[in-house]
């Protein structure tokens, strides 16, 4: 900046002094003007000149100088005269105009550089123009300029040298900081850095050791800290280990109190379950014989309280189940809506002590049969319908099943309880709405009311459903869960629905939920309901109608119009039957139907308890209106089995009643029954005669039920008998163990009669042609045989599991896939899917299936290419029958507990 200011400064001196000398030849030529005024003009100009020309020759640096005049044309313009001239023409010329009202100047462009100065000659106006040397001119600016640069290169040299020193030195010093850091960061606290000339690395130098002696000092303090935890640690270990000691001797001794628990459970269990078979069992067999309706609601109580007692002792076994994660649930065939009214008869007596009705809807669209675990359902109905009556009073619980649709043979089935809420406090049923809600129930310090909603929670996340609950608008709860269950088509293709069509029937009920149940019911099976809801209103009612001759076919009376005077109740009701000729059926609690029995039995038809049941109301109906209804086929609940010629059977039990029970049940099937009542009993009678089957107990002293199996299956040879466990003393869980002892079912104690004749239907099978005169034997082997899966998978159990879940979840593509192909009579595909299908029986348990598929692919085996070949139609429909058969069994099967694993959660099963 100060090169360029001194050279711009420079050039400045040289145009002012090129005016300074224009100006001051000005002058002299003017003072010669002056001088030469006596003279002519000639020699005016002739002197003018020479003066010109020695102004030129006396400077350097003029090329040449001009004078020139202005002077007037005729035209009254002014132009310029040269009138004297030295040295060359000059490279630019100026006009008047340009250079009217100007003072002495410097014109310069490319070309030309020129001073001009006015000159005052009296009446004459004249220009000097002195044009002057350009390079004299730029010569000079150069070298001005040129020596500027050279000392800015000199100092600019200078200063790189300088910063080069002082980047060298500061680099040096780095390098040592940065050196020092090194043996800092490897653990040389020990080390300082150096002082330096620069202040502010002298800064750096200073916080590099404060950081140095900082560390050091933390390292002591750590050093001593590591010392002091490991001294710690070494005692914290010892504690430790003591602690681990009594730990593992408290573990042992709680496994074993585990153990003796579970011993003393089920020991309990069987005691309590061997009577209650009996019990059970026989009021069955009673129940079946012809009573009065009085009788028959004393023994269906006595069968529910049985029942009843039966899930207590679930529940304490399950809770057990629970705590161990060992549950396993049941799969056998079940109505649902009869499993929900059998449970609200059961707690009926309890509602009714705080004025509360239990009024059941069941979804039409319910199927009549369902396979799922009704004593694990009724047990959590219990629980849920129990806490809503112990939060409520004076009022209605509607107990409601809807269904929704599921994949394949699955549907939805959920059940929602309300309550009232008036007679509960907040505090628990804030609790209770947290523990259905809660994600963690071990987090839950349960009471008696908060153990039993666990444990039906638990059951509920068991079966792969969900449970919740909502609030409504009187301030009461809604208790609701979700369960799918597989529907039983065997068993639903079988049943229809009763109807009544045209059949009018009034009802006589106060409570209009009541009136709504009994209503729905009825208008499914076609009839006409017509309620009335006044008592005092009733009998003049009924008489109008009789006297118009519009009585209807059956008027059901609820004892709730009574209002606590039974005496005019009854009196109003034989009115009713006497001058109407009203057909009557009484509808009530248990209590009420009591009150009113006696005088009333000869003159009513039916009394139905409540709550009202769908059997209940059917037989009521049939005995009043018996010409309006159109019957189901006579094949009962449980249809005897229409066996061409009686089996025998050999039943195995040390407790007398439950040998009687199952011989009256067995013999109501049409089965031939022989008893034993010990095991070497049973393996004496099976070394002297023919059995079918036989129902083996296992808890027996001295030879007990699987020892007595373990000596039938070494001594049997080429016919295999099936072996049905019965048993009170173990749950599903263990039927790993009794299928791995040789047995080949089992069923739990109290036996039903449709287990029972489920279970005969599926191992029972007879041929249509006698044999010698012989009941007919089985030659085919099992459908599926769990100990083969075993052998086949090296005993273990996951892979048999899996192998056989694997076959089983393919055969209903199968199936449908070879129907097709035999419709088309596509020998090649029949073969490949036959031979695939035989593939996938070799590494699984089932004989029957695999026998039938080698048969059908050897057949296939020569015919793949002839397509003009016929099959062996019976081949294929053998085949057939055992994939159905296969899937009938998996239906109710749990292959958990077949092979005595723990069930899968939901997120592996997917």
């Amino acid at each position: 900046m100060l090169c360029l200011l001194f050279t711009f400064q420079q050039m400045n001196d040289r145009r002012d002094l090129l005016l300074s000398h224009g100006r001051a030849s000005a002058e002299q030529l003017v003072e010669l003007i002056h001088l030469s005024n006596g003279y002519t003009f000639e020699e005016r100009v002739e002197w003018l000149d020479k003066s010109l020309l020695a102004l030129m020759l006396d400077r350097e640096m003029i090329r040449s100088v001009q004078l020139y005049r202005a002077d007037l044309t005729e035209a009254g313009t002014e132009e310029f005269t040269l009138v004297s001239s030295a040295g060359p023409r000059p490279r630019a010329t100026f006009t008047p105009a340009q250079l009217a009202g100007m003072q002495a100047h410097v014109y310069e462009d490319i070309d030309s550089l020129q001073v001009l100065h006015p000159l005052d000659g009296g009446e004459a106006h004249c220009w000097l123009a002195i044009e002057l040397r350009r390079p004299y001119f730029l010569v000079g600016t150069y070298q001005i300029a040129l020596v500027g640069l050279i000392g800015i290169i000199a100092c600019a040299l200078a200063a790189l040298v300088w910063a080069v020193f002082l980047s060298e030195r500061a680099a040096r010093e780095l390098m040592h900081f940065r050196d020092t850091l090194k043996e800092i960061g490897r653990g040389n606290f020990s080390i300082r850095a150096a002082r330096s000339r620069s202040q502010e690395l002298n800064l750096l130098g200073d916080q590099i050791n404060q950081m140095a002696d900082s560390l050091a000092d933390n390292q002591v303090d750590f050093q001593d800290n590591l010392q002091q935890s490991m001294d710690d640690l070494r005692q914290s270990l010892d504690a430790m280990e003591e602690q681990n000691i009594e730990l593992e001797l408290a573990r042992k001794k709680a496994i074993e109190n585990s153990r003796v628990k579970s011993t003393f459970l089920a020991n309990t269990s069987h005691e309590i379950r061997t009577p209650l078979n009996g019990i059970i069992g026989f009021t069955n067999l009673l129940l079946k014989t012809e009573m009065d309706e009085l009788q028959r609601d004393y023994l269906q109580t006595i069968q529910r309280s049985s029942e009843s007692l039966l899930t207590t002792i679930n529940g304490i076994l399950d809770f057990s189940r629970i705590e161990a994660g060992s549950l396993v649930l049941d799969h056998t065939p079940m109505n649902l809506g009869q499993v929900l009214e059998e449970t609200l008869q059961i707690l009926a007596p309890y509602a009714y002590e705080h004025s509360l009705e239990l009024v059941p809807f069941i979804d039409a669209q319910l199927p009549p049969s369902q396979v799922g675990d009704p004593l694990r359902i009724k047990q959590i109905l219990t629980n849920l319908v129990g806490n809503a009556i112990r939060c409520s009073e004076d009022g209605n619980i509607p107990v409601r099943i809807a269904v929704y649709g599921g994949k394949g043979s699955e549907l939805m089935a959920r059940i929602s309880i309300t309550d009232i809420g008036n007679r509960a406090d907040d505090q628990p049923r804030h609790e209770l709405k947290q523990l259905l809600s809660s994600q963690n129930l071990h987090q839950h310090q349960f009471n008696s009311n908060g153990m039993g909603l666990s444990i039906a929670r638990s059951l509920i996340e068991s079966m792969q459903g969900s449970i919740g609950i909502d609030d409504t608008e009187n301030g009461g709860f809604t208790y609701w869960f979700q369960i799918p269950l597989v529907i039983d088509r065997n068993r639903s293709s079988a049943i229809r629905r009763e109807q009544f069509p045209g059949c009018r029937v009034m009802l006589a009920d106060p409570n209009p939920m009541t009136r709504q149940q009994v209503c729905q019911q009825l208008e499914l099976w076609n009839a006409k309901p017509l309620e009335h809801g006044d008592g005092e209103t009733l009998l003049p009612v009924l008489d109008q109608m009789w006297r118009h001759d519009a009585l209807p076919d059956a008027v059901i009376v609820d004892t709730a119009l009574a209002n606590g005077d039974f005496d005019r109740f009854v009196a109003e009701v034989q009115q009713l039957v006497d001058t109407c000729q009203c057909r009557i059926i009484i509808q009530g609690s248990p209590m009420d139907l009591r009150r009113c029995y006696d005088p009333l039995r000869t003159r009513v038809l039916a009394f139905l308890g409540k709550p009202v049941s769908r059997e209940g109301l059917l037989r009521a109906l049939k005995r009043a209106v018996p010409n309006q209804s159109h019957p189901r086929p006579n094949t009962g609940s449980f249809p005897s089995l229409p066996w061409p010629d009686k089996p025998r059977v050999l039943v195995v039990d040390d407790y007398e009643a439950n040998r009687l029970l199952m011989s009256e049940l067995l013999r109501a099937q049409n089965i031939e029954t022989v008893i034993a009542s010990s095991g070497e009993e049973a393996l004496s009678l099976w070394r002297k005669q023919h059995f079918d089957m036989v129902f083996m107990d296992i808890q027996m002293p001295n030879m007990d039920g699987i020892e007595a199996t373990a000596r039938i299956r070494s001594e049997e040879s080429g016919r295999r008998t099936p072996i049905i466990a019965l048993t009170a003393h173990v749950g599903t869980e263990e039927k790993s163990r009794l299928l791995t002892a040789g047995l080949d079912d089992y069923l739990s104690k109290p036996v039903s009669e449709a287990q029972l004749t489920h279970t005969i239907k599926r191992w029972m099978e007879f041929s249509s042609q006698r044999n010698d005169g012989n009941a007919t034997t089985f030659r085919e082997p099992r459908l599926v045989d769990i100990s083969e899966s075993l052998k086949l998978s090296n005993q273990d159990p996951n892979l048999a599991r899996d192998l056989l879940r694997m076959l089983l979840k393919g055969l209903h593509d199968d199936e449908q896939a070879l129907t097709q192909l035999m419709e088309a009579q596509d020998h090649k595909g029949m073969f490949e899917l036959v031979h695939r299908l035989h593939g996938g029986c070799c590494y699984c348990g089932v004989p029957r299936l695999r026998a039938a598929t080698e048969q059908l692919q050897e057949q296939l085996r020569p015919q793949r290419e002839d397509a003009s070949a016929e099959i062996r139609v019976d081949l294929f429909q053998r085949l057939m029958k055992e994939i159905r058969r296969l899937r009938d069994w998996a239906q109710e099967q749990d292959l958990d507990a077949l092979f005595g694993l723990e069930p899968q959660s939901v997120e592996a099963a997917e």
